[in-house]
C-alpha cells in the first residue's frame, strides 16, 4: 500500500519534471524566434534605410546584399502597384494583407 503511494507519488514528481522541461524548451524556441525577427527587422532596415533617409551601411554592401531579400522586394513592389486600392486589398478575402 505505501510502496504503491510512493510509486505513484514519483510518477507524478517525474511527469512535473518531463512538463516543465517541455514548458521551458517550448519558451526557448518562442524567445529564438522573436529574436530572429528582431534580426530580420535590423536587417532590412540597414538594407532599406537610405530610402527612408536613414544612414546605415555603404550603398555598395547594401547592393550586394539585396540578393537575400527577392522575396521581401517583390512584396514590396505588388504592394506598391496595387497601392491604388489599399482598402479593397484589405478587405479581401484571402488577400495578402
Amino acid at each position: 500500500m505505501a510502496l504503491e503511494r510512493l510509486i505513484g507519488v514519483l510518477r507524478e514528481i517525474s511527469l512535473m519534471v518531463k512538463g516543465f522541461h517541455q514548458a521551458m524548451l517550448e519558451e526557448s524556441v518562442g524567445a529564438l524566434e522573436a529574436e530572429y525577427v528582431e534580426l530580420e527587422n535590423a536587417f532590412l532596415t540597414m538594407l532599406f534605410g537610405p530610402l527612408i533617409g536613414i544612414k546605415t551601411a555603404p550603398a555598395l554592401l547594401t547592393l550586394e546584399l539585396l540578393e537575400s531579400v527577392k522575396g521581401e522586394i517583390s512584396i514590396l513592389e505588388s504592394r506598391g502597384y496595387r497601392g491604388e486600392d489599399v482598402l479593397g486589398d484589405l478587405m479581401a478575402l484571402g488577400g495578402e494583407w
